[in-house]
This record gives C-alpha cells, structure tokens and sequence, in this order.
C-alpha cells in the first residue's frame, strides 16, 4: 500500500513500474496532449530532469538521443541539411536588417550598434537551429564554417545588391566603379571573417556536447558572437565616416 505522503513521488510513476497498471476511465475521454511533436523537447521538459530530483542545475542528457537519430542519418541527407541552414541564414539575416529598419532618426545607432547584433545573431541561425532541434545531423567541425561562410556570402551579395543599385541609386557618386568594387571586395571579406569567428562558438558548444552529452547552452557562445559583433561594428562606424570618399 502506498503511504499519502508518497503517493506523488516520481518514482511511484506507472511508466516507471514493470508491472502493468489500469489507466484512469477518464482518460479515455480527455483531449489528445500536445507532447510527442518534438522528441527533443519532451526530453528536455521530462520531469526527471528536474533540479529538485537531480540536485543539479545542468542540461539533460541527450547523448543516447542524438546517437540513435545519428545512425538513421544519411552522409548526403546531413550535408544537405548543412547547406539548406547556411541557405536559409543569409536571407534571413537580411529580412531581419530590413525590418529593424535602417531609414531611422538615428541611423548611425543603428549601423554601429543594433545592425552587427542583428546581422551576426540571424547569420548562424540555420545553424543554431540544428544545433539546438537536429545535432545528430552536425558530425564535423567543417559544417559550422560552411554554413557560416555560404550564409555571410549570400547576405552580403543580397545587401550589396540593394546597395549599389537601391541606396545609392540616383546619387551622385565621386567614384561609383570604385564603390561596387569596394562592397564586392572588402564588404564581402567582412561579413565572411564575421560570421566565422561566429561560428567558432558554435563549434566550441557541439565539441563540449559531444564530450558530455547534454543539451546546449547558447550562452556559452556569446564571447565569440560578441567579437564579431564588436569588429563588425568598428566597421561600420569607419565606412560610414569614409563613404564620403567615394
């Protein structure tokens, strides 16, 4: 017999017990969970993780998960997924420049302060999204600077695009020649280098769950997103001083 003060101890739980158990007739006719769309997540959610129960404040342990996803995984259907989130983080990142608009009464705030954290933040989100929902489609190092490398290359070819032939369009350029050249060299460079130091700290945070299984804790990749953020702003501070030059 099960003592009260037991009776809604965790451990008392029927999924839990070997033994069969009766289900609840009202069971039957309650309204279907939400639970079970995202494996991931009812792992992380399990009360089993709770701090009161593990006495620890930590992630839950995933690297069972990731390893039995891992082996349904193709080499080819991993790259894809890598290229598809590189695909999707340029654009991304520009949509979301555009929205934070850039046409403000405080446009040099915006260039120098909110564009780099926008910008560096949406850039490695195709990537933050597999690391965080699909890891066990991440297996190399080399997937975070692709997807970092495509994604700057793409949103950089997009805002030069709408530089040269919609921001300046109409302005009378000292230089126009040299300034195409100057996005196309020096602009691309930029957000390349950028998002690699980005990405850098995504990597640190997959080798760390490779060694100790647990989910990931995008906090531990700030240092390396903050120094892109500060170079990418340094930056725009300068050419926004020099694109008087051209």
């Amino acid at each position: 017999m099960v003592k009260n003060n037991d009776y809604f101890d965790v451990r008392n739980e029927p999924w839990l017990k070997e033994r069969a158990f009766k289900t609840d007739p009202s069971e039957q006719k309650a309204p279907p969970t939400a639970s079970g769309d995202d494996e991931l997540a009812d792992r992380q959610n399990s009360v089993a993780y709770e701090p009161a129960l593990t006495g620890k404040l930590e992630q839950p342990y995933i690297g069972d998960w990731i390893q039995e996803q891992r082996q349904r995984c193709s080499l080819a259907g991993n790259l894809g997924a890598t290229l598809l989130a590189a695909l999707i983080g340029g654009p991304f990142a520009v949509v979301g420049a555009i929205m934070a608009g850039r046409q403000t009464s405080a446009a040099i705030l915006y260039t120098v302060l909110f564009a780099p954290i926008i910008e560096e933040l949406l850039k490695q989100s195709g990537m933050i999204y597999l690391l965080e929902k699909k890891p066990y489609r991440l297996f190399s190092a080399t997937q975070f600077l692709f997807g970092a490398l495509i994604s700057a290359l793409i949103f950089a070819g997009i805002e030069n695009l709408m530089y040269i032939h919609l921001y300046t369009a109409g302005k009378d350029l000292n230089n126009p020649a040299d300034y195409a050249l100057f996005r196309w060299t020096v602009c691309m460079g930029l957000h390349g280098v950028c998002s690699l130091i980005a990405s850098i700290g995504l990597i640190r945070l997959w080798k760390r769950q490779q060694t100790d299984g647990r989910a990931i804790d995008l906090a531990g990749a700030y240092p390396c997103f903050a120094t892109a953020m500060v170079l990418h702003g340094l930056y725009n501070l300068v050419v926004t001083v020099w694109n008087t030059t051209f």
